[in-house]
């Protein structure tokens, strides 16, 4: 069993934007003695429209920059980049001392183990819908699901965060090309901000709850679970500061996260360890 040498080592969090930060707020509030390190890879934004070659560059940096500073649990919070580094991460994690936990084994050890869902839909970006790996590990259940790549969706959640409105329109034409839903999975983390608008728009179209997956608790509570496994939990009277860092300071994920953090972030580059002040 693994074991990181300091168990008050804060936790990496990482995703392409702002869409992990509802997993940051997660694990947060689940887990309030943890300090968290936030990464947000915007300079390389959209996630969704990029190769799995160039993406599985993007996670190395993330990856090597994560082991120099020592966390002790590195949370995948982007589903566009588990699904690229699916087979590549665990063999290049092999020889590292660092624990890893992604967003999408969360999800289906949940549909696995409630196993009451007969049709679920799925929205995602262009690469996590065609890389087929949620439908490829839910397929041994005999779940129906339907997958649909909802790429406007980001730029939409970025644009609430400076100032502008939800677009239900956008939303409504998504969600009326998946019917008879019993659930619903946002396969990217940033709808996760949108989650009472899909219920919204999914019970007036079906007439009927469907439920849509809580991915940032379910891997809040997979974070909690290996850290309590490994005895990795912290108990610390005075936890390490929070921090918040991309690569980029683009004007969403400022205001991002000092509306939901009250946090200023601060520029990084991963492959010199460089910051600045945002």
């Amino acid at each position: 069993m693994y074991s990181h040498p300091n168990k008050h080592a804060p936790i990496a969090i990482y995703d392409s934007g702002i869409g992990g930060l509802t997993i940051a707020s997660a694990i947060q509030a689940l887990l309030p003695q943890e300090s968290i390190h936030y990464i947000g890879d915007t300079k390389n934004l959209p996630y969704g429209e990029k190769g799995s070659m160039a993406l599985c560059g993007y996670v190395e940096q993330v990856v090597n920059f994560c082991l120099r500073k020592g966390y002790k649990l590195l949370v995948m919070a982007c589903n566009t980049a588990t699904a690229a580094a699916v087979h590549y991460l665990p063999t290049y994690l092999k020889t590292k001392e660092m624990a890893v936990i992604n967003v999408i084994d969360p999800i289906i050890s949940y549909l696995y183990r409630t196993n009451r869902y007969k049709q679920i839909g799925l929205i995602g970006t262009k690469y996590t819908v065609a890389s087929g790996i949620y439908t490829e590990r839910l397929r041994p259940t005999g779940i129906r699901l339907t997958a649909l790549a909802t790429p406007l969706l980001v730029p939409m959640v970025n644009a609430c965060f400076n100032g502008k409105k939800v677009d239900y329109r956008l939303v409504h034409y998504y969600l009326s090309q998946l019917k008879h839903l019993d659930a619903l999975i946002p396969a990217c983390t940033h709808y996760l901000f949108l989650s009472k608008t899909l219920k919204s728009i999914l019970r007036a179209q079906d007439q009927k709850a469907v439920e849509v997956i809580d991915a940032a608790g379910l891997t809040a509570l997979a974070a909690k679970q290996l850290l309590t496994k490994q005895n990795l939990l912290s108990h610390t009277a005075k936890k390490l500061p929070d921090c918040f860092m991309a690569t980029a300071l683009t004007p969403s994920f400022q205001n991002a996260t000092e509306q939901l953090f009250g946090q200023t972030p601060i520029a990084i580059n991963l492959t010199d360890d460089t910051e600045s002040a945002g």
